[in-house]
C-alpha cells in the first residue's frame, strides 16, 4: 500500500492498530461484511414501511475488503471480496469502484485474469489519452500485461494531471463503463464518478450515462418478453 494513501485514510498509529486487527480477522471478515450488506438490503425490501435515501451516502473511506501484506494473486479471499458488487441499504455499492479497478491491475499477471477486468481496462487503452490501441492489453502474456498496465498507469500520473487531462480520463472511463458493464458495476462506477464532483474541475462528463443505457436495455428486453 502506498504511504501517501495511508496518510490520507488514517494516522500512522491508528493504521498500525487497524493492520493488527486486519491480520487477525483476515479477508473473511470483509466478505462477511459484504454478505451482511446484501442481507440488510433484502430485509429492508421486505418491510412495507421502510424508507431509503434517494441519494447514496458515502461514509466509509477505508477499503471494505481491508488491507493485507499478501499479494492479491496469493490471497483468494480478498480477490473474492473485491469481485463483489453489492448495493447496501444506504444506496452505496460496495466495494468502491477504485478498489475494484486496483484489484484488476494487481491481478493482471494471473493466467486466469478476470474477464470483466480485461474488457474494461483494455477498453480504456483504446481511448486516445491511453494511446488509442488496446492490442497489447489484449494480446500480451500475463507478466507483460501486468507490467504494461502498472507502468502506463504510473507514467500517466507521475507528473500530475491538469483539470483537462483529468476530465478526459473520466470521460474515457465513462465510455468504457457504458460499453462494458451491466447493472451493478455500472452503478458502482457512476457513484465513483459523481463522488469525484467533476463540475469542480470544469468537466462535463455524464456520470450517469452508463447506468441509463443499462436501464434502457433492461426495459427493452422486458418489452420483448411481455409480447
Amino acid at each position: 500500500l502506498k504511504p501517501q494513501r495511508l496518510a490520507r485514510v488514517c494516522s500512522e498509529a491508528s493504521f498500525r492498530a487497524m493492520a493488527r486487527s486486519t491480520r487477525t480477522r483476515g479477508a473473511a471478515a470483509a466478505v462477511a461484511v459484504l454478505v451482511s450488506l446484501g442481507g440488510a438490503k433484502a430485509q429492508s425490501d421486505e418491510l412495507p414501511n421502510s424508507t431509503t435515501s434517494t441519494e447514496p451516502i458515502f461514509l466509509q473511506e477505508e477499503p471494505v475488503c481491508g488491507y493485507s501484506k499478501r499479494n492479491l494473486d496469493e490471497d483468494p479471499l480478498r480477490r473474492h471480496c473485491l469481485r463483489q458488487c453489492i448495493l447496501g441499504p444506504d444506496g452505496v455499492v460496495q466495494p468502491y469502484f477504485d478498489e475494484w479497478e486496483e484489484y484488476c491491475r494487481e491481478t493482471a499477471a494471473m493466467s486466469e485474469w478476470d474477464p470483466e477486468c480485461q474488457s474494461y481496462l483494455c477498453c480504456t487503452y483504446g481511448c486516445d489519452i491511453w494511446g488509442g490501441d488496446s492490442t497489447k492489453c489484449l494480446t500480451a502474456s500475463p507478466i507483460e500485461r501486468y507490467e504494461f498496465l502498472i507502468e502506463t498507469n504510473a507514467d500517466m500520473f507521475s507528473a500530475g494531471i491538469t483539470r483537462e487531462k483529468r476530465c478526459t480520463l473520466e470521460k474515457c472511463q465513462a465510455y468504457c463503463a457504458r460499453r462494458v458493464f451491466m447493472t451493478c458495476r455500472e452503478t458502482q462506477y457512476s457513484q465513483k464518478c459523481i463522488k469525484s464532483n467533476p463540475t469542480l474541475y470544469g468537466c462535463d462528463v455524464d456520470c450517469n450515462a452508463a447506468w441509463r443505457s443499462s436501464a434502457a436495455l433492461l426495459l427493452l428486453l422486458a418489452g420483448f418478453i411481455l409480447r
